[in-house]
């Protein structure tokens, strides 16, 4: 379980992106802190490991690994969505 949920994002959100965040923030009761790659930075040196850090950068992304934290990609959290809406629609379900 993950008490807070950071996001340190290059890219633009979009509607998938937004959409996994909030069922991770409800599922986990967590609050959502987004963050520049300086702050992130700075973050990443103190942070406590229920933190689910999720970024685009690849090398904030190491770092969180290092210190044993959970991490997420936004490209791999849209390639989940898309096969389990595949997943539906082969059952039928739209």
């Amino acid at each position: 379980m993950h008490s807070k949920i950071v996001l340190c994002l290059s890219e633009k959100e979009d509607e998938v992106l937004d959409k996994q965040i909030a069922m991770l923030k409800e599922r986990n009761h967590a609050e959502v802190v987004r963050l520049g790659a300086d702050e992130a930075r700075d973050f990443l040196d103190s942070c406590e490991s229920e933190v689910l850090f999720i970024s685009d950068n690849k090398e904030l992304l190491e770092t969180a690994v290092n210190k044993g934290i959970a991490t997420n990609e936004p490209q791999k959290m849209r390639e989940s969505y898309a096969k389990a809406m595949e997943m539906l629609k082969a059952l039928g379900m739209t």
